[in-house]
């Protein structure tokens, strides 16, 4: 099988998406390390002394589900690291990047002839528009156009339209800052109704992690949410390895109305500081 690394730290945790992918191409995901700036150069090389690697799938900006972003320091590093491996590529995932305005410059500018960048307008406009970009090394365009055309992948006319259109008058931009203030009021608010608990968040992203406190594991408090109404993911879901995630819950702030977002953080925030012995199943914050 292939070898191609996912991105590890605390838990080992990556987008499931990636992993899923990698799965069905035969590939083994192999985990690396990462502390507050993101994944650790020595963990790069400490799995290619292993067994050398094919690519390296990396979200520096706004990462799913941490939500750290890399700094420019750290970036370079990695940098200079791929050019001295002189092997694995880097695919880098930035569909959530646009989020944070004040982000550094991609790792490919970094290293344009190592890394792969990855991103979509799905994010920017809506899920139904499916209209992904990607930009390539010279020496890697061919292969990858070949593998696109092999897969049948391609943009819809319509979407491939509407998504040069709105680039082009400023609808995307426009779109763009206004989801950077709603996510970073909803980052504000969850933190508010999230008082007292540990939580692994950047203020521009649309998503969290919750620590859980001792009392609770993750699958019982994933349950127990349930029953009163609100979904939320386990950090299992996102492990690259299996045993390997944190005692945690991710949870998506997008989707609902203000309203509903506030009641459902303060349901969570009491159900977490509640005894699970005696949370009753009809429970409703």
């Amino acid at each position: 099988m292939k070898r191609c690394s996912g991105v590890g730290g605390n838990g080992a945790q990556t987008h499931p998406v990636a992993r899923a992918i990698a799965a069905q191409l035969g590939i083994v995901a192999v985990p690396l390390a990462m502390d507050a700036d993101g994944v650790l150069p020595d963990a790069i090389e400490k799995a290619n002394r292993t067994a050398p690697l094919r690519a390296i799938y990396l979200q520096p900006t706004v990462h799913n589900p941490l939500g750290m972003t890399m700094p420019s320091a750290r970036r370079r590093e990695l940098a200079a690291l791929l050019e001295r491996l002189d092997g694995p590529v880097v695919v880098e995932d930035r569909v959530y990047a646009f989020l944070e305005e004040a982000a550094p410059q991609p790792l490919a500018t970094f290293a344009p002839s190592r890394v792969v960048v990855v991103d979509s307008l799905s994010k920017r406009i809506s899920p139904g528009l499916t209209l992904g970009l990607l930009s390539a090394p010279d020496n890697l365009t061919k292969k990858i156009a070949k593998a696109l055309i092999s897969g049948a992948w391609g943009p819809q006319g319509f979407c491939l339209d509407i998504g040069i259109r709105w680039l082009s008058d400023g609808t995307v931009a426009a779109l763009e800052s206004a989801k950077r203030a709603d996510a970073r009021m909803r980052q504000s608010l969850a933190s508010d109704l999230l008082a007292g608990l540990t939580t692994r968040a950047n203020p521009a992203a649309y998503h969290l992690m919750l620590d859980l406190p001792g009392i609770w594991r993750a699958d019982a408090f994933v349950l127990a949410a349930e029953r009163i109404g609100i979904a939320i993911t386990p950090a299992s879901a996102f492990a690259v390895a299996s045993g390997s995630a944190p005692n945690a819950v991710r949870l998506a702030l997008a989707a609902p109305a203000i309203a509903d977002l506030a009641a459902s953080l303060k349901a969570l925030s009491t159900l977490a500081l509640s005894d699970p012995e005696t949370t009753p199943s009809n429970w409703i914050g």
